[in-house]
């Protein structure tokens, strides 16, 4: 059996091991795509491919797509399942995903560097400002954190805002989910922005909620914080460029955007703004930590042997 892997720098050994006993491993390198993808009937992405009509295409003897991400707006579900193609992912994988900790964390630190300024404090070659009054920032403490989706991440979350005695709202359409960690339900996603100086963008992808924070809600962010570690596809990108371009908010964290694997998104209107705005800009690296990444790899690797391959390793 052939198996590509399409993304394999850092790719965990102890994954590779496990996967040479199921068949022939091959990671891509320089040669051409399509010469690498004809013979693979296990192939494992990251985020870097868009997964479509196209690149399936390529993929004559495909059987098995390995993701080891929960959102799969990177991979044409329809498509693949019109092939045959079954789609292993980390999607539903509560227990494990509870030990993962590297996207709470990031969130976490987004915020805490929007409030105190980091990005324009931290002194450099570039930046030899040593003026505390300049870099003037807010706590934690006593502070509104609203998050909008109440899953792993949202709980996790609010453990930590707790920790901080920071006052945390959040809402889901789930309205069966319950209050932890001292975290106070609204009703409404307006309520919940209302409520707070800092809101989160923590709810899951599909295609159903696609754009749902739209002008409605991007309206009420005036000097207010807002954070998405999420999904982009979950914001109206194009009016939240528009309302940051104003000087409406007071700061913006995104690890996130629409379009993320093609040329054509909005990464240069979000950088263009970085230099006169408090926005602070990853490239999703929410995830990526070498134990989540390696561990999550591994995960993989086990699901696909046992739920699909039913070999004993």
């Amino acid at each position: 059996m052939q198996i590509g892997i399409l993304e394999p720098k850092d790719f965990s050994q102890k994954a590779l091991d496990e996967l040479s006993i199921i068949g022939n491993v091959s990671l891509f390198k320089n040669e051409k795509l399509d010469v690498f993808l004809l013979s693979k009937k296990i192939i494992f992405i990251r985020l870097g491919y868009f997964i479509d009509k196209s690149f399936l295409n390529m993929s004559k003897s495909l059987e098995y797509i390995c993701t080891p991400t929960t959102g799969l707006n990177h991979i044409d579900l329809i498509e693949c399942e019109s092939r045959g193609i079954k789609v292993v992912s980390l999607k539903g994988e509560y227990k494990f995903l509870s030990t993962i900790r590297a996207t709470p964390e990031h969130t976490f630190g987004l915020v805490l560097s929007l409030l105190r300024n980091y990005k324009n404090a931290f002194l450099s070659q570039a930046n030899r400002s040593w003026d505390r009054e300049r870099y003037k920032g807010l706590e934690l403490y006593e502070n509104n954190i609203g998050i909008i989706g109440f899953g792993r991440v949202g709980k996790i979350l609010s453990k930590y805002f707790d920790a901080f005695n920071s006052i945390v709202y959040f809402y889901d359409i789930d309205s069966h989910i319950c209050t932890v960690n001292n975290a106070k339900k609204t009703n409404s996603l307006t309520e919940l922005i209302s409520r707070s100086n800092v809101i989160i963008m923590s709810a899951s992808f599909c295609k159903n909620n696609f754009k749902f924070f739209n002008k409605k809600y991007i309206d009420l962010l005036e000097n207010k914080y807002f954070i998405n570690t999420s999904r982009g596809e979950l914001v109206d990108e194009d009016y939240l460029i528009k309302k940051i371009e104003e000087g409406f908010l007071n700061g913006v964290a995104i690890d996130v955007i629409q379009n993320e694997q093609v040329v054509n998104n909005n990464l240069n209107k979000f950088l263009n703004l970085s230099d006169i705005r408090n926005i602070i800009i990853t490239p999703h690296i929410s995830g990526v930590t070498y134990s989540s990444m390696h561990r999550t790899e591994e995960f993989i690797v086990n699901k696909l042997n046992f739920n699909f391959l039913k070999i004993d390793l």
